[in-house]
């Protein structure tokens, strides 16, 4: 039973690395929409594994690591794809901050706040998403601002409801009514 969640996880990581062979092919709306595929499979792996009861310490790190290339690095080249192409340097500066508070944040949530139950920062998904959504807007302003306030969000102290939890616990008072 184990395995099933980290199945789940492994599809959100494809999805991300799909998406990131679709940008190189330059098939944008495949890219955008194999990332909200990836939200979708990423929301259910920690659901599926408390409900199986397989939460494991490699379950956690494997969800990281595809939730990094997912949410991370899928939707910054997304963004240098649609837009930060034509800043040049800066551009590259952007997206590379984006990745690096997503790195940490995904560290910060893997040593300290895994078993809190809100998020300390901007979930990477979250973000990951907000960068996908502004980078199909076409305005660069609001893509350079967006970027930098969601970068800033991750690694903030800001406290961010867990969606997961929450929603399992909806759940499974529902069936425990029943």
């Amino acid at each position: 039973m184990i395995y099933i969640p980290n199945m789940i996880t492994i599809v959100n990581l494809i999805c991300g690395l799909l998406a990131i062979y679709s940008l190189l092919v330059q098939d944008i709306y495949s890219a955008a929409t194999l990332i909200f595929i990836g939200l979708f499979f990423d929301f259910f792996d920690g659901m599926i594994a408390r409900k199986l009861n397989a939460v494991s310490d490699i379950g956690r790190e494997l969800d990281s690591m595809a939730d990094l290339v997912t949410f991370g690095v899928a939707p910054s080249i997304f963004a240098y794809c649609t837009y930060f192409y034509k800043l040049s340097i800066i551009g590259v500066i952007c997206i590379l901050i984006y990745n690096i508070c997503s790195l940490f944040r995904l560290a910060k949530f893997n040593v300290k706040q895994s078993t809190l139950s809100t998020f300390i920062g901007m979930p990477t998904p979250l973000a990951g998403i907000c960068l996908v959504t502004l980078s199909a807007m076409h305005n660069q302003i609001l893509l350079v601002v967006g970027i930098g306030i969601i970068s800033y969000l991750m690694i903030s102290n800001i406290k961010f409801p867990q969606f997961k939890k929450n929603t399992m616990e909806s759940l499974e008072s529902k069936n425990g009514a029943n």
